[in-house]
């Protein structure tokens, strides 16, 4: 069963002309999940969104969720299912109310779907439809405008209306929670790192690449996200596992494939970095993101963001002649030398100092540690100019 589905565009009058799908640069809605993943009747589950705007930097976008209750028989007797409600929003409001069977369930994260408690009554006790479930629908808009969570219905239709007439940059998406009586639930599937060129990234590090480098990207998934399920085709129950799809996306530069299936087949998308060409210039500080959405077969999904640097190989490589131990917990590690303005970040334990940043002032680089058992740790410091230095460690109290 499909869980999301392609996102329909309620824009007007906006020249956006021809874009690759993997290049976030307005309003898009990239991910939509529920947690937990599936429901039993009488459950709730909270929503969740990866919903993007870089073309607002600074500027509130809103989601304003609403659902559908559900029908038992799984036959998408509800107005979230209708084409022309999902053509046209304004058609929820056309009566001055939202039709019977649809309420607002949220605004941005503060969003939850309950799967009614006497859903399955109308079946038989041993009705098959009872495993195999139905869907609780619930429908998405996405906004690029700051909407109060106390608006009124009246102000919620003037919304819709802008939305049609385009005056508004919009978004509508319809996602599907999976709701059964089956005790095989189903979990939103994780990614544990991101593997550039073959090497599992230090996690909170941003990836480095060359201006029009490509590299190979994957994704490690834990093994207990492949779940066993039990299917129910017409010729009978079948034991089945899920299948892991990874989405690539980035805010510039390109991928060579914007779906992957994990670990299946040597199929790699490839990411080129921004600077190879006049049409694909370095951006301004050099960054940008990569976000990749996992989806499994059961409808499951999740999201990580990850950041990469454009490497200027001309600047000149960090000299650090002094580590100072952070005293407690709380304390930053500080770096001393010289061009520590040329540190990108710095790796204790395969994960990033958090926070770190070059301060003018005071000549020094700092960043604060992960939680680490006592000892003596090495660091390793990744360059803005592509390179890698071993420096003093670090002792943990």
């Amino acid at each position: 069963m499909r869980r999301l589905l392609p996102a329909l565009l309620l824009l007007a009058g906006c020249d956006q002309g021809f874009r690759p799908e993997e290049l976030v640069q307005n309003l898009r809605v990239l991910g939509i999940n529920s947690t937990p993943a599936d429901l039993r009747p009488g459950e709730t589950a909270q929503m969740g969104s990866l919903i993007l705007d870089p073309s607002r930097p600074g500027e509130v976008s809103t989601v304003l969720w609403l659902g559908c209750e559900p029908d038992p028989y799984n036959l998408d007797r509800s107005a979230c299912a209708d084409p022309a409600v999902l053509n046209d929003p304004t058609q929820l409001t056309s009566g001055g109310s939202l039709p019977p069977g649809v309420k607002v369930i949220g605004f941005n994260a503060q969003a939850a779907y309950t799967a009614p408690a006497g859903l399955f009554d109308a079946l038989a006790p041993d009705d098959q439809r009872r495993l195999t479930g139905t869907a609780g629908l619930t429908i998405a808009l996405a906004v690029a405008e700051q909407v109060s969570p106390t608006a009124t219905q009246e102000e919620l239709n003037a919304l819709f209306q802008r939305a049609r007439d385009g005056q508004v940059r919009n978004i509508l998406t319809l996602y599907r929670i999976h709701l059964s009586e089956s005790t095989e639930r189903n979990t939103n599937p994780s990614v544990a790192a991101l593997v550039v060129g073959g090497e599992r990234w230090p996690d909170g590090a941003a990836f480095t690449v060359l201006p029009g480098e490509p590299v190979s990207l994957d994704v490690e998934v834990p093994d207990d996200a492949f779940e066993t399920y039990t299917d129910y085709p017409p010729e009978g129950p079948t034991t089945r596992t899920e299948r892991i799809l990874a989405a690539w996306y980035v805010t510039a530069g390109a991928v060579s494939h914007v779906r992957t299936a994990v670990r299946e087949g040597e199929v790699r998308t490839i990411f080129t970095a921004p600077g190879n060409d006049d049409k694909h210039p370095v951006p301004d500080r050099r960054t940008g993101s990569l976000y990749v959405v996992l989806r499994d077969t059961r409808g499951g999904q999740s999201w990580r963001e990850f950041h990469w640097f454009v490497c200027d190989p001309s600047l000149p490589a960090p000299n650090v002649t002094r580590v100072s131990s952070p005293a407690t917990a709380t304390d930053p590690v500080v770096l001393e030398g010289d061009d520590l303005s040329s540190v990108l970040d710095v790796v204790v334990n395969g994960v990033a100092l958090t926070g770190g940043a070059y301060s003018p002032t005071r000549n020094t680089w700092q960043g604060f540690l992960p939680t680490l058992p006592a000892g003596h740790y090495p660091l390793t410091v990744h360059t803005k100019s592509c390179t890698r230095l071993e420096v003093p460690g670090i002792d943990v109290p």
